[in-house]
């Protein structure tokens, strides 16, 4: 083996970080309508680009990379951050259309088994990848997943992985307790998703998401109404934003709901609002760019997100910074994150009538909520502080690595 020398202090090092998409096409495309064309010129506001921009600012170079059925290469970006397809083999073709659409959901064992048999599908595009873009290691969203088992050990690079709204509810545990062991560290969004990783035997660190405050912050002009706002995938297992437009059906009818978001259950969702005779009140606004996203936060009455699972959800964190006061389901995430009463309310997941309540609640202290929001946010969740934190750790593994392959 070759001898590798330490990291040098202040060097710059390379990090792939891999979606945790299945394919390009069956995420990006069916559940966002993205093109390959479209996600390169303009798709900019998941946790990768704000991430990807935060590690560039301190001296890392961020590669994206996302396996496709279809798509192959390396793009360049305007942000400067390139974006890698990593090509599936053919033969998982036949995978993404008939165990993906039938048996995907049924089982946690049928979900283990096709990210796994998805991550091999991979492997040589992604090897080929690591070498060709000299990545010095690999960042991999979800370690709950059967793909990161799969990768770690597997790849001449320390592996990362990520905690961004997976649980550790109905997955295979079996093999996390090697992945986690061989893993240079994983990284949570919450302490007590940290102290699960650990009793897997894993090394953890708390590295939830971060609000840039200094794009996100109240606007003295705008005026508020009684607006509810929610910005999410339309994917409603999980964001449960029929919970919310049900919410509005009990509200009073000055009360309308702004929902900001694309994805595959957009007409179901449309037709509970017809059946509920809400037509006139709710907004299917779309999919709509940074700036935009700043505005409706800044004018809405409250923002609600009434979701079953998230990590330390972007959005709820820029809504704070705006000094909008949150109602937010009663999970991990968002207990950690909101003291409730404080600076933000809580309710139980699921529960429509508790939902609607906390709504008028909020609305009526919104100014002592949105000016408490926003003070937890700049103490605890700045992305400048947070992402700083994160390239230092990032390098941190990279030496222990080459002072162990040395």
């Amino acid at each position: 083996m070759p001898v590798v020398e330490p990291m040098a202090e202040g060097e710059s090092i390379k990090v792939a970080m891999l979606l945790s998409c299945s394919s390009f096409e069956g995420f990006f495309g069916w559940v966002l309508h993205q093109t390959r064309s479209s996600y390169l010129a303009s798709y900019r506001n998941d946790w990768a680009w704000y991430y990807a921009r935060g590690l560039k600012q301190n001296g890392i170079t961020p590669l994206l990379y996302i396996p496709s059925l279809r798509e192959a290469g390396r793009y360049d970006t305007d942000l400067g951050i390139a974006v890698r397809f990593l090509r599936l083999d053919d033969w998982y073709n036949l995978i993404e259309r008939i165990w993906v659409k039938r048996l995907i959901r049924r089982t946690r064992w049928s979900l283990y088994a096709e990210e796994r048999l998805n991550t091999i599908a991979f492997m040589q595009s992604l090897n080929q990848a690591l070498r060709e873009d000299e990545i010095d290691l690999l960042y991999v969203q979800e370690y709950w997943s059967g793909r990161f088992d799969h990768l770690v050990g597997r790849v001449d690079v320390p592996v990362v992985g990520a905690d961004h709204g997976g649980l550790p509810d109905r997955v295979v545990k079996l093999f996390k307790r090697g992945a986690f062991s061989s893993a240079a560290l994983c990284y949570s969004q919450t302490e007590c998703e940290c102290d699960v990783v650990r009793h897997y035997g894993g090394r953890s660190r708390l590295q939830p998401n971060g609000c840039d405050v200094a794009q996100f912050f109240p606007d003295a002009a705008a005026t508020r109404g009684k607006t509810i706002l929610t910005i999410a995938r339309l994917t409603n297992r999980q964001k449960r934003t029929s919970d919310l437009i049900r919410a509005l059906a009990e509200l009073p009818d000055e009360w309308t709901l702004d929902i900001v978001g694309t994805g595959p259950d957009r007409d179901v969702l449309d037709r509970l609002v017809v059946s509920l005779g809400l037509s006139d009140r709710v907004r299917f606004r779309g999919f709509v760019g940074r700036s935009d996203v700043r505005e409706f936060l800044r004018n809405c009455g409250v923002y609600a997100m009434p979701s079953a699972n998230e990590a330390v959800a972007l959005a709820v964190l820029e809504a704070m910074a705006c000094g909008a006061a949150v109602v937010l389901s009663r999970i991990r995430a968002f207990e950690q994150l909101v003291t409730p009463g404080v600076d933000g309310l809580l309710f139980p997941v699921g529960d429509v009538k508790a939902l609607a309540a906390a709504i008028l609640d909020a609305w009526k202290n919104r100014q002592f909520l949105g000016r408490a929001a926003i003070e937890t946010v700049r103490t605890h969740y700045d992305a400048k502080v947070l992402y700083t934190q994160l390239a230092d750790s990032l390098r941190s593994s990279v030496d222990r690595y080459r002072l162990r392959v040395d």
